[in-house]
């Protein structure tokens, strides 16, 4: 949101804060469900949230100004802020701009039969917004048919794209380093599995980044040690570290309760990655939104088993294929250039959000 929106001259930007400043009963029952939402009562924490539907923001909220402009309500269907969004846009004859990045419903601990009123809201958000802006095609399909539905990929950074594509001969004696930036808390599992099988490998160094607090102790020492498990370092340690790339990993869970989550969301990183030139190894099921883009497009690799030693197997081949991580990596620009070129994927946003808000005006 902040690169499609902050640096945008097109766009007069304001926040609208969320969290109640007035002194009352609203302000202290949001204070308490947010202590309880970090106890053992967080089920039920997030059952009075679905109830409540964000019934702490509206008094917080001012007026629009400067309505004779073309002004949209924009929102992202995650949280409770977006009911509010709803509401707000209705009161003040707005048109409703709203993203749909993860399937929201899926996502937070409660219990069943709240979970179910949580999806009806999300559905009649989507059905109300007068823009839906969807993260790939997966979560449009999910969705349904709606007046004024848009794929856009997440967008990446703009400095990523400029960075140089080295690219180095291949040579099959060079130890190949895969390497992994993003969330440990999804996929974990799935890393502490993929390290521990590629620590001792021969000519594959698997190496990852990122917030590795949920890991036992032991684990991340010897991780560490061996020099497999980083810190997070500064932007230009981090940029000098993904040139070393020789291949990037991109994950998707495999455990089935998650399906829906990993059909309707899409990688961020699968777009990130793609800027730096190198092959995108998409460790996902099949059914997932990366192997989906994958197979359409023929610029990833797939590997589609939960079992690491798919993942062991399907690296040690394309070590030996010189000719295939050319293709991969060519692929990848390619990606990096067409559907996942933040310059196009800003224009797409302008356009969008412009068509919407001039058609309300014309109104």
């Amino acid at each position: 949101m902040h690169r499609h929106l902050v640096n945008e001259a097109n766009i007069d930007l304001v926040v609208l804060d969320v969290e109640p400043e007035k002194r009352g009963v609203r302000k202290l029952a949001r204070k308490v469900v947010a202590f309880l939402a970090r106890t053992r009562y967080a089920r039920w924490a997030q059952d009075i949230m679905s109830l409540w539907k964000g019934g702490w923001i509206d008094a917080e909220l001012p007026a629009p100004k400067d309505i004779d402009m073309a002004t949209v309500v924009m929102t992202v269907a995650h949280g409770d802020a977006y009911y509010a969004a709803m509401r707000y846009a209705n009161r003040h004859n707005l048109p409703l701009v709203t993203f749909f990045h993860d399937w929201w419903p899926e996502i937070p601990e409660m219990h069943g039969m709240f979970r179910s009123v949580l999806e009806r809201s999300f559905r009649r958000l989507y059905q109300e917004s007068s823009l839906a802006v969807c993260v790939g095609p997966g979560m449009k399909e999910e969705l349904g048919p709606h007046a004024n539905s848009k794929v856009l990929h997440p967008i990446p950074s703009v400095a990523s794209i400029a960075m140089s594509h080295i690219d180095r001969e291949v040579d099959k004696k060079r130890t190949f380093r895969l390497l992994y930036s993003g969330s440990f808390a999804e996929y974990g599992p799935m890393l502490m599995q993929a390290l521990d099988y590629f620590k001792d490998h021969p000519h594959i160094r698997f190496e990852v980044r990122g917030n590795s607090s949920g890991w036992s102790d032991p684990f991340k020492k010897e991780m560490r040690e061996c020099g497999l498990l980083l810190p997070y370092a500064s932007r230009e340690d981090f940029d000098s570290w993904l040139i070393t790339a020789d291949a990037f990993l991109i994950t998707q869970s495999f455990d089935e309760k998650h399906s829906r989550l990993m059909r309707t969301n899409f990688p961020s990183k699968l777009v990130e990655f793609a800027q730096l030139g190198k092959p995108l190894i998409i460790w996902a099921p099949a059914y997932a939104s990366g192997p989906a883009w994958a197979r359409d497009s023929g610029q990833a690799l797939v590997v589609d088993k939960a079992d690491p030693i798919y993942l062991k197997r399907a690296l040690e081949e394309l070590c030996e294929n010189a000719y295939e991580q050319k293709r991969l990596g060519e692929a990848a620009i390619a990606a990096a250039v067409g559907c996942f070129n933040p310059i196009n994927i800003q224009s797409d946003f302008i356009k969008c959000i412009t068509e919407v808000a001039e058609l309300h005006c014309d109104a």
